[in-house]
């Protein structure tokens, strides 16, 4: 599983959680779940390979350990006591994030502002720029974020599909 401090460090590297947060209505009451919080817990969800539900979201957070669910606002102290994150707040922090994302006319693509959000995540998670990123096209990461090494044979070149782009080009002898 990768660590919560990497993810939390993919998150702020390029800003995501501010920039939605600003995107967000504001209500009368401060929401318990902040943007940031919801995106580590999708990525801890992910990371662990649960599936991709909100419920599985709320268990990564409200498994966390104690000081890390004080840090992160999923457990706040309110007038009867310390209150831990209920579905409901992560299914309404959700939907105002989905609405904020959402184009104003599906087309089955993504808006603009979550493509920008999706690639800025991406982005983040490579290490080292454009030499992480193409260590990472031809070896990968494993399960902790740190980076493989190319399989071997990976500097030959690769054939395209034929038909999709034409008859296939010469593949260099082995």
């Amino acid at each position: 599983m990768i660590p919560l401090t990497v993810l939390e460090k993919i998150i702020d590297a390029f800003g995501v959680a501010p920039r939605i947060e600003a995107m967000l209505p504001i209500g009368v009451r401060r929401r318990q779940l902040r943007v940031r919080t919801l995106l580590a817990g999708m990525m801890l969800t992910q990371a662990d390979h649960r599936p991709a539900h909100l419920t599985r979201v709320r268990d990564a957070l409200t498994t966390l350990p104690e000081p890390d669910q004080v840090r992160l606002g999923v457990i706040e102290d309110w007038k009867t006591g310390p209150h831990q994150l209920t579905y409901r707040q992560a299914e309404r922090t959700f939907g105002l994030v989905a609405d904020a994302l959402a184009k104003d006319h599906p087309d089955g693509l993504p808006s603009g502002r979550l493509q920008r959000i999706c690639d800025d995540l991406l982005e983040a998670s490579v290490p080292g720029g454009i030499q992480g990123r193409q260590q990472v096209a031809s070896g990968g990461l494993d399960g902790h974020g740190v980076l493989l090494p190319a399989p071997a044979g990976q500097g030959r070149g690769l054939r395209r599909p034929r038909g999709v782009l034409g008859p296939p080009q010469e593949q260099p002898a082995r």
